[in-house]
């Protein structure tokens, strides 16, 4: 993750990795290279579900030297082009967007991404062990057991619910479920086994474990 990209040794260091991808701070956006086209996704300190997220892909299918000029005259500054892109009329024509820049041989594209898993760093925090049971327990308290390993016997009932027994289940999986998809849940205690239950059937539960963290901090929340 940067923290900007609003100077041209920035893009340049950005441009020479192996792979241009990543996360910028200031504006909270997704920056992707992907073949000729700067991609663009707005993640606006909030996007939990990568489906919700605004994409723009300007370039062109020839070259790269089209969104290299996009770049440029922008003067570098990320935080200007997403501000343009924004304001752009993209059912109108070229006139209506005279205040922003107008290059020969580019296409800009606004569209909503199809990549669910991709979500906002903003919403990411430290996952910190729990030291203490809690009196009330929530999704973000399960969180913090799981990405710390603090569970035990961590079971999964099937979704039709007539399996025999119940199978074991992974801690990452159900934590990156929780915090992809956190709508739906209900956490409760129940004969010393915490219990996560979802209103499609899913059910989890597991015995909480507060020894000393085997995993230290995640930076998932």
């Amino acid at each position: 993750m940067l923290p900007q990209l609003s100077s041209a040794p920035e893009w340049i260091a950005f441009c020479r990795r192996e792979t241009p991808y990543c996360f910028v701070e200031q504006p909270d956006c997704l920056v992707d290279f992907q073949s000729n086209h700067l991609v663009i996704t707005l993640l606006n300190r909030q996007v939990r579900n990568g489906k919700e997220a605004i994409k723009y892909s300007i370039g062109s299918a020839q070259s790269i030297e089209p969104a290299w000029n996009f770049i440029k005259a922008c003067q570098f500054d990320l935080g200007y082009m997403v501000q343009g892109l924004e304001q752009v009329n993209f059912e109108g024509n070229a006139r209506d967007n005279s205040g922003f820049p107008a290059l020969q041989g580019i296409g800009i594209r606004k569209f909503f991404a199809k990549e669910r898993a991709v979500i906002s760093p903003a919403v990411l925090g430290v996952l910190e062990p729990l030291k203490t049971l809690p009196e009330h327990w929530d999704l973000h308290n399960v969180c913090r057991l799981l990405a710390n390993r603090q569970v035990l016997d961590l079971r999964h009932q099937p979704l039709a619910g007539n399996a025999a027994d119940d199978a074991p289940a992974s801690a990452d999986a159900l934590l990156l479920e929780l915090v992809e998809r956190p709508d739906g849940w209900r956490v409760r205690s129940m004969a010393g086994r915490i219990c996560v239950a979802r209103e499609n059937g899913q059910l989890y539960s597991f015995i909480p474990q507060l020894a000393e963290s085997r995993r230290g901090l995640s930076r998932i929340a």
